[in-house]
């Protein structure tokens, strides 16, 4: 698979913008300077811990910064790499669970958890 460079600056961008972030707002964030956040629009795919810190702020996963995919759904493979603990995997079955329902179940449980976040605290 080729990366698009122009692709992954998109979204990187698109990150900081949906936050509503100054390039100098964003790079306090991530923890670097200004210039480096303006090379990472521009020329530049951030090394891989910058890259972390940017799926975080946006909520999403370096998959999707370097792709525009995310692939939750994936069937996971017997000899797939797997991290000790359970909480990935917890987390995967939730999305596969909730991507199973029909639309009208998943938009009510998008309004309670809505609800929830909102009266009970994130």
């Amino acid at each position: 698979m080729d990366l698009d460079l122009n692709k992954i600056t998109q979204r990187i961008d698109l990150v900081r913008r949906e936050k509503g972030l100054t390039q100098e707002q964003f790079a306090a964030e991530l923890g670097i300077s200004q210039p480096a956040v303006s090379y990472y629009l521009k020329e530049r795919i951030p090394p891989a811990e910058i890259m972390l810190k940017i799926a975080n702020l946006g909520n999403t996963t370096i998959e999707w910064i370097l792709t525009g995919q995310k692939n939750y759904l994936k069937h996971k493979k017997a000899d797939a790499v797997n991290e000790p603990g359970d909480s990935y995997d917890a987390e995967l079955l939730l999305v596969r669970k909730i991507a199973g329902l029909p639309a009208e179940l998943r938009s009510a449980l998008n309004v309670l958890i809505d609800y929830m976040e909102s009266h009970l605290g994130k």
